[in-house]
């Protein structure tokens, strides 16, 4: 049964060859005697890119055609029921398939939710011992999280992220084809950033003519996460207050919170969890890339760990449509907007209060050696002179401190230089700054 299935699905791919889909910009490492396993948020794309790994190893001429691409999906109703001893048959049906292939032959093995197998990671690991083989492993969150690679694969894979789109990649899903810096082609990219910034970065929502379904897809995604990720994962027995819990979180993305107010939070609605369990839900969001906590900038852990975090979302129309409240501002999911790309192009990203006004500057950026590279406040709107003034205020006082030289108020629509003490601060529109400033 299960060799019939293989054959099929071997040829099936033979005869389709690639879907279509549309190139990613992230990178996707191919290292000889290991594994590479595409891990992410769900719904971000991560099959796709791993076809367009193989694709860019035969544009390499490293492989010569899609022929020599073994592509198969576990999510089957036949190869989930699998054993781990019964594995071994994919490169014997592949090698029977292709006779004028050898174990020397270049081949890349696409595993799509394999990790529905139980053992896989044996089978992955001797697979990627030979050099002339790739190996890529896909998964859902609800087991290819993070910390579960280096447990399963037990340090004989690189992994690479996938995140949903970043704004680039956004304008090539949508077909942006005029000029940039042309009058019509940056009207037609302000249009587009609007959409960006309502309906937020998702793949399938990209493509999508009409507004209508994407909410209830929106909603769909989020219940998947919940259901997969992290109540089937974890057996959570009450549901309901980790459900309430993350709900509260979504409606208050880029805002400051600590343990204490969640706690406090899900007791005010009438559940009894403990601290310790409320610190398990939110970690096990946290490990599921649902939510991100950025801590305050400092040397010290145990000031890091005084000062509250802010939360932020995988995806801020994702937040917005499944808060439990929300009242139709787009503030919030801007600021969320702007952390995500920041997460993507620094090794970490933090707020920080200054010393002496303890003001806070909504983001920091750090290098791999970490020293700041550059301090960032987010602000729509700057044109009444009080709310400037704040902002210029502590950008200075940050910049000045640490001798950051990129400092930015990311805005709607504003720009504008200025100088504050013989700090430089530049007010730039925001899919400018998304446009120069890619991550990488």
């Amino acid at each position: 049964m299960f060799q019939q299935e293989i054959q099929r699905k071997i040829e099936d791919f033979r005869e389709l060859g690639f879907p279509k889909y549309i190139p990613r910009d992230n990178k996707v490492p191919l290292v000889d005697y290991m594994a590479t396993a595409i891990i992410g948020a769900r719904r971000s794309g991560k099959s796709f890119r791993a076809l367009q790994a193989a694709q860019e190893l035969i544009d390499r001429q490293i492989l010569e055609s899609a022929d020599q691409v073994c592509h198969l999906d576990f999510d089957n109703p036949i190869l989930a029921e699998m054993s781990a001893s019964d594995l071994h048959l994919i490169q014997q049906i592949f090698l029977k398939t292709y006779p004028a292939f050898t174990q020397k032959t270049p081949i890349c093995f696409i595993f799509d939710e394999m990790h529905k197998i139980q053992g896989w990671e044996a089978y992955v690991t001797d697979l990627s011992r030979n050099p002339n083989w790739k190996v890529i492993v896909t998964g859902s969150s609800s087991k290819m999280l993070k910390h579960d690679i280096a447990t399963e694969l037990r340090g004989k894979s690189v992994a690479a992220i996938v995140y949903p789109l970043n704004f680039k990649e956004f304008l090539r899903f949508k077909g942006f084809s005029q000029q940039p810096h042309s009058t019509k082609g940056q009207a037609e990219i302000r249009r587009l950033f609007d959409e960006y910034l309502k309906w937020g970065s998702y793949p399938a929502l990209a493509v999508m003519a009409d507004d209508y379904p994407k909410e209830e897809i929106l909603r769909e995604y989020f219940d998947t996460m919940l259901l997969k990720d992290i109540i089937q994962r974890h057996q959570i027995s009450r549901p309901q207050q980790c459900i309430h819990l993350y709900r509260y979180l979504l409606a208050n993305i880029g805002r400051s919170q600590t343990l204490q107010s969640f706690y406090r939070n899900l007791k005010q609605a009438g559940f009894s969890a403990s601290r310790d369990m409320v610190r398990d839900y939110v970690s096990w969001a946290v490990d599921s890339w649902l939510f991100y906590l950025v801590p305050l900038y400092s040397n010290s852990m145990k000031e890091q760990e005084r000062n509250y975090k802010k939360v932020y979302a995988i995806d801020w129309a994702l937040a917005n449509k499944n808060s439990s409240t929300w009242d139709g501002s787009l503030s919030r999911a801007f600021e969320n907007l702007i952390f995500i790309h920041l997460h993507q192009s620094f090794h970490r990203v933090h707020y920080y209060l200054t010393k002496t006004k303890r003001q806070e500057v909504d983001f920091i950026a750090v290098g791999g050696n970490g020293e700041p590279l550059a301090a960032i406040q987010v602000c729509m709107d700057i044109s009444r002179e009080e709310t400037l003034k704040r902002e210029l205020e502590a950008l200075g006082a940050t910049a000045r401190y640490f001798n950051i030289k990129e400092n930015y108020i990311l805005t709607y629509d504003q720009e504008k230089d200025f100088e504050v003490a013989g700090i430089k601060i530049k007010a730039v529109p925001v899919w400018k700054w998304l446009l120069e400033n890619l991550p990488g």
